[in-house]
């Protein structure tokens, strides 16, 4: 009888030691295992990482295991994720993506959370999740705002004795290359991205996916020819240097070393941008036409916080974006790396703390807000395929193997062919 007793008791210790094991003493809490993903330099994933380390410290039944990459490769192994089912279960979203995601079902419904408190957004204004909202429901919060910018080296410009307006005329920017170019030998760089397409379609009063469905070549006109007039500029990074000196990557830009005074992003980069090129950079709007029918100046939500579908721990995913918007102590490491924090209490609690650098980044948003028109709607899906077809119709121009003429039609018959497929 004592026997049996004995192995009871020891079979109950066992038992009672392995549901111990799968919680923490603090609280009995179970173990959770969390995925984040996301885009960014090495200034973001440092950062980022000491966030989250920081997070599983002050809820020590979380564990959050990092994945993080560069713009490009990270569309590319996000798309491999989807098809296989195994989205993280917190993801960085950008504006020009979350329609495709959502509309594909691989986006959880983030409402549910902001209803019952889990995410509080009291602090944070409503635009900011109209700008992630679809048919009623929301599915990212934005980390921060931000704006197109750009920046500059301020040496160089000092050098050349000239002055950058707060926002300069395409012709002005034009003679400020040309003289810059001759008094210091710096070249200079211009966008001819997709965001400046739809900042010259803003500036015409319109947008471009309207434009391109009605087959309004206005502004993608405009565009190219300005692509194509700086190319020619003697003044301008040639298209060779620019293959090796990727603008669209922190660690290779050409303002790094010089060999462009300028260069184009969105303002919450800048810290990242300016910590690479280790000196004092700059910042003014995007240049703008002579002639305008708007402001096409916005203020951006900056990435978006977005859960899977498929995570089987949606209200932990959902308290851990919480944090990240909402706490000090969190956006106190951060430091605007994201944008301007949504949450106007921490903003406002870590702008005293920001370095000169940081300062300016503040300092930036808050005269962008100033002249700052309605954000475009949620770009539609087919937009990563129409990104791609500007940069290679960019690219043919910059090496004088098509005319402007041949850019436009081109552009438009296929960015047409791409919308309409998409929608499909």
């Amino acid at each position: 009888m004592k026997k049996r007793i004995l192995t009871a008791v020891l079979a109950s210790c066992i038992l009672t030691t392995a549901i111990s094991s799968m919680a923490f003493a603090s609280g009995g809490e179970e173990k959770v295992t969390l995925s984040f993903c996301w885009w960014g330099n090495q200034t973001r994933n440092d950062l980022t990482k000491k966030a989250v380390d920081l997070y599983m410290e002050q809820n020590p039944n979380v564990e959050i295991k990092v994945e993080f990459t560069d713009w490009t490769g990270y569309w590319d192994k996000l798309s491999t994720m989807a098809a296989g089912g195994n989205l993280p279960d917190i993801m960085q979203q950008d504006a020009s993506y979350l329609n495709s995601y959502q509309s594909s079902g691989q986006l959880a419904n983030l409402t549910e959370f902001i209803d019952s408190g889990v995410i509080d957004t009291s602090k944070i204004n409503a635009s900011v999740i109209d700008s992630s909202t679809i048919d009623g429901k929301c599915y990212g919060i934005s980390s921060g705002v931000t704006a197109l910018m750009m920046d500059y080296d301020k040496a160089i410009v000092e050098e050349a004795g000239v002055t950058i307006p707060d926002q300069m005329t395409f012709d002005e920017f034009y003679d400020i290359s040309a003289e810059i170019y001759e008094k210091t030998g710096a070249m200079t760089y211009f966008d001819g991205g997709l965001n400046t397409l739809r900042y010259l379609s803003r500036a015409n009063g319109t947008n471009l996916y309207d434009e391109i469905n009605a087959g309004d070549s206005t502004s993608v006109a405009e565009h190219f020819a300005l692509v194509d007039k700086f190319a020619k500029a003697e003044f301008a990074i040639t298209p060779e240097l620019l293959a090796e000196k990727n603008p669209y990557v922190v660690e290779t830009k050409p303002i790094n070393d010089g060999t462009t005074w300028n260069d184009f992003s969105f303002c919450n980069q800048f810290i990242s941008i300016s910590s690479t090129a280790g000196r004092e950079l700059e910042m003014t709007m995007y240049p703008m036409p002579e002639e305008m029918e708007a402001q096409p100046m916005y203020l951006q939500p900056a990435a978006f916080l977005s859960i899977a579908e498929t995570s089987e721990n949606k209200e932990e995913a959902a308290k851990f974006i919480d944090w990240f918007i909402n706490s000090i102590e969190c956006n106190e490491i951060l430091m605007a790396e994201r944008g301007i924090p949504v949450n106007s209490e921490v903003s406002e609690a870590i702008k005293p703390n920001a370095d000169e650098v940081f300062q300016k980044v503040f300092d930036y948003v808050a005269a962008v807000s100033e002249v700052a028109e309605s954000v475009d709607p949620l770009e539609p899906e087919g937009r990563a395929e129409v990104d791609a077809l500007c940069n290679t119709t960019v690219e043919n121009l910059r090496y004088g193997d098509i005319t402007v003429e041949e850019a436009t039609d081109s552009f438009m018959t296929e960015a047409k062919r791409i919308l309409d497929e998409a929608a499909k």
